[in-house]
């Protein structure tokens, strides 16, 4: 009888860990989606946008010269994702980010406001080394492809402003540099 009553408590605590820990761990898809709020919503206060955009030349030696990665890596490390200092490239940032659980999608026409993006090489291959990386913001015109609100570091391009429209589905210039075409973005999924 004893060991009846002790098996019987033995499978209610046991019914009610497995319970509690369905109920804590994390939803993975929310995850995502709040942390592209959180990335969109602090883009929104210019001051987080002068800061980060600050901090990243400050990593890059003093140089706004390809700071998009050092941009990128800090503005996650103020949405509280680890993100190592020294990354520097979009290699480092990609590898980093597939394995923090993010995944590559290539259809632009998914882009939510916080999608981390990639530019094609620069040569326009697709499954090159991205020649760049910027956060979708939202799109100038619904239904149109071709032009979205952006941020990144590429500020001396844009009259001086870190959030400005950029190509996403054609080739175009600014300041006359050539702006490589939108290649895939990353989500945490």
């Amino acid at each position: 009888m004893r060991k009846m009553g002790l098996i019987v408590i033995v499978l209610v605590i046991t019914s009610i860990a497995i319970i509690f820990s369905n109920n804590i761990k994390p939803d993975t898809q929310a995850e995502g989606l709040a942390l592209n709020t959180n990335v969109y919503d602090f883009l929104m206060i210019k001051s987080n946008r002068i800061d980060i955009y600050e901090e990243a030349i400050k990593l890059n030696q003093g140089s706004s010269q390809n700071t998009c990665v050092y941009f990128i890596a800090q503005l996650l490390r103020e949405n509280n994702l680890k993100v190592p200092t020294e990354t520097s490239n979009t290699e480092q940032i990609i590898s980093l980010l597939k394995e923090k659980g993010f995944e590559k999608q290539k259809d632009y026409k998914k882009l939510m406001p916080g999608d981390i993006c990639f530019t094609t090489d620069e040569s326009g291959n697709q499954s090159g080394s991205p020649s760049h990386t910027y956060i979708f913001m939202k799109w100038v015109k619904d239904g149109n492809y071709d032009y979205a609100y952006i941020c990144d570091n590429q500020a001396k391009d844009y009259e001086g402003k870190i959030y400005h429209i950029r190509n996403i589905n054609v080739i175009a210039k600014a300041n006359g540099f050539d702006k490589d075409k939108f290649a895939f973005f990353m989500r945490k999924n």
